[in-house]
C-alpha cells in the first residue's frame, strides 16, 4: 500500500521556507536598531570633567608622588581653556603645581590652576605618611557663575 506524498502545486520544498523567511526578514518586527550617539556629543547641560589620579595607590613615605589630571570640556566636547580651577585634598601630603601647567597661585585651601589648549590642568601629590584613603576636589575658581560644579577623586596612600 502506497501512501500519498503532499506536494506544494508548482513550488519546489526549499522554495518555500526561503520565501518564509524572505518574508519575516523584510518585515522585520518593527523595532529597528537605534543609531549610535556620538561619543564627544552632549551629554547634559554642565561641562564634561574628567578627573583622575596616576597612579592611585602610593607608598605613605613622604616621597612617593602622584599626578592629579584634569579634563574640561563643553557640551559639545570642545576644551575649555584658561579657565582658572581650584584644587583641594583631605590627605596629610601635599599638593604642588605641575610644571607642564599654568600655575595660577595659591589660595589658603588648595591651589588654583588654568586650564590649557587642551582643556587640560596638573598638580602633583606628594604622599604623606598617614595611611589611608586621599580625595581630591576641583572646582571653578572666581567669580563667573556661570559654570557650577564640583568633581572628586580619591587614592589609596598605604
Amino acid at each position: 500500500m502506497r501512501i500519498p506524498s503532499r506536494r506544494t502545486r508548482g513550488l519546489r520544498p526549499g522554495l518555500g521556507i526561503a520565501a518564509v523567511a524572505l518574508l519575516f526578514l523584510v518585515s522585520g518586527c518593527g523595532l529597528d536598531k537605534p543609531a549610535n550617539p556620538d561619543l564627544a556629543g552632549p551629554a547634559d547641560s554642565t561641562p564634561s570633567v574628567e578627573l583622575t589620579a596616576l597612579p592611585d595607590v602610593l607608598n605613605a613615605d613622604g616621597v612617593s608622588q602622584s599626578t592629579i589630571r584634569l579634563v574640561l570640556r563643553d557640551q559639545q566636547g570642545t576644551p575649555i581653556s584658561t579657565r582658572s580651577v581650584l584644587f583641594q585634598h583631605d590627605g596629610d601630603g601635599v599638593i604642588s603645581p605641575s610644571t607642564s601647567s599654568i600655575f595660577v597661585g595659591p589660595v589658603q585651601t588648595g591651589l588654583v590652576m588654568a586650564t590649557d589648549k587642551d582643556g587640560v590642568a596638573y598638580i602633583v601629590y606628594v604622599a604623606g605618611t598617614n595611611p589611608g584613603k586621599v580625595t581630591f576636589w576641583v572646582r571653578p575658581y572666581g567669580i563667573d557663575t556661570s559654570l557650577t560644579w564640583e568633581r572628586s577623586v580619591s587614592l589609596l596612600q598605604r
